[in-house]
């Protein structure tokens, strides 16, 4: 019966007007919540919604830089799950944002969201890197910045701190479930040895250096030997 009363809903919601879907929609908000985050918060979740859209650009953009993570966990997890990873990350602070195992071992993977401004992605000259004519950009450094006891700066990531990058191209393809990944120690060095750049080319299409593939950037990191490193080249004028 239960299923016989669901069906006619349906059916006169396919007939209804914009307006009685509307509202309907709001006599059942007043009693239905849409996440968690409305406890924790104490507001409804058109309200969050609100302050988000009403906060400074910067804000925004470090907001977008979560929803990242959080597409990653609920697009990419899960579709590796089937493929026979499991989901080991630690509780706490850590330089990534999840470790990952298979049968071969576990990696530990930092989510990075492509850089895009005024709405746009950007794009650079991919020639400086060996790349094709243009490349996206990412930028892999810590939200906060300082100096350690060794007086350097904490904020650039340092080689090691995660095995694979992973960078959402949702900016470039609109779509929250795509990403490209790459070998942490084959980053573009930084000022320092130890240091990886805060700007990092990302192409256009998969190549030698970035795939579409997780398990694809997993294998690389077990077969890698340590010397391979994208580059900054000369280019003529």
């Amino acid at each position: 019966m239960a299923e016989q009363n669901l069906a006619e809903i349906r059916r006169l919601l396919q007939q209804s007007t914009p307006e009685y879907r509307l509202a309907l929609f709001k006599e059942l908000r007043a009693t239905q919540k849409i996440h968690k985050l409305e406890d924790a918060f104490g507001a409804p979740a058109e309200v969050i919604l609100e302050a988000i859209h009403r906060a400074p650009e910067l804000t925004r953009r470090m907001l977008r830089g979560v929803v990242a993570d959080a597409a990653f966990f609920l697009y990419v997890v899960p579709a590796l799950a089937d493929r026979g990873w499991k989901d080991i990350t630690p509780e706490g602070n850590y330089a990534f944002d999840y470790k990952l195992a298979d049968t071969a071992g576990a990696v530990t993977i930092q989510v990075k969201l492509q850089r895009s401004e005024k709405g746009r992605p950007v794009v650079k000259d991919g020639r400086r890197y060996g790349f094709g004519s243009e490349v996206f950009m990412v930028e892999p450094q810590k939200t906060r910045g300082g100096t350690d006891r060794e007086n350097k700066k904490t904020r650039p990531y340092r080689y090691g701190d995660f095995d694979i990058l992973a960078v959402s191209l949702q900016p470039s393809t609109g779509k929250w479930d795509t990403f490209r990944y790459t070998l942490g120690r084959w980053l573009i060095q930084g000022k320092e040895a130890d240091e990886i750049a805060t700007m990092q080319p990302v192409p256009m299409a998969p190549n030698e250096f970035w795939t579409d593939d997780l398990d694809t950037a997993a294998q690389w990191l077990r077969a890698d030997s340590g010397a391979k490193r994208i580059k900054v080249v000369a280019i003529s004028k």
